[in-house]
C-alpha cells in the first residue's frame, strides 16, 4: 500500500470514528444521562438497556481506541517524516495538544464514568431480580449517577476541546 492510501486510510479512520465518539458522548452528557436522572426509574431501565443490551460502551471504547491510535500513528508518521522538525510547528502543537485532550478523555470516561456505569448495572440487574433496589443500592445508585454524569462532563469537554484543536490546527 503506498503512503497516499495508508494516510487517506488513517484519516479516515481517525475522522469517523472520532466524529462517533465525540458526538455520542456530548449527546450522553448533555441529554442523555440528565434526562435517565430526571425520569427515574424508566430512565434507568433505558440507560441500562443503551448500556447492557446494545452495547454501548464497547462501541465506544472501539472507536476511543481507533481514534486516538490513528491520530497517533498520523502524528508519528509526520514526525518521523520530518525528521522531527514538524513537531514544533503549531499546527504540530494544536494537533498534540488535542490527542492529549482525548486520551485524558478516553482514561477519564474509562476510570470515572466507566466504573460507575459498570457497578450502576451491576446494582440494578441485582435490584430486578428482586423487584427493585433496597434503600442503600438506591442511594449508591443516586451516588453513581452523580459521578456518572460528572465524568461524562469532563469526557464531553476534553473531546470537544480535542476536536476544536483537530479542526483549527492546520491553519495555525
Amino acid at each position: 500500500m503506498d503512503e497516499r492510501t495508508v494516510t487517506l486510510l488513517l484519516r479516515l479512520i481517525h475522522i469517523l470514528a472520532g466524529i462517533f465518539w465525540v458526538g455520542a458522548i456530548i449527546l450522553i452528557a448533555g441529554f442523555l444521562l440528565p434526562t435517565a436522572r430526571a425520569t427515574g426509574r424508566e430512565g434507568g431501565r433505558f440507560m441500562q438497556y443503551l448500556m447492557l443490551q446494545r452495547r454501548l460502551p464497547l462501541f465506544l471504547g472501539i472507536a476511543g481506541l481507533l481514534t486516538v491510535l490513528s491520530g497517533f500513528t498520523m502524528y508519528g508518521r509526520l514526525v518521523a517524516a520530518t525528521n522531527g522538525a514538524w513537531a514544533r510547528t503549531p499546527p504540530a502543537v494544536a494537533y498534540g495538544a488535542g490527542g492529549i485532550a482525548a486520551i485524558l478523555g478516553a482514561l477519564v470516561g474509562g476510570l470515572v464514568s466507566g466504573r460507575a456505569a459498570r457497578r450502576m448495572a451491576a446494582i440494578g440487574q441485582s435490584a430486578g431480580q428482586k423487584g427493585g433496589p433496597s434503600a442503600e443500592e438506591q442511594v449508591e445508585i443516586e451516588r453513581l449517577q452523580g459521578r456518572m454524569a460528572l465524568g461524562s462532563r469532563l469526557v464531553a469537554g476534553f473531546l470537544a476541546f480535542s476536536a476544536g484543536m483537530m479542526a483549527v490546527a492546520r491553519y495555525l
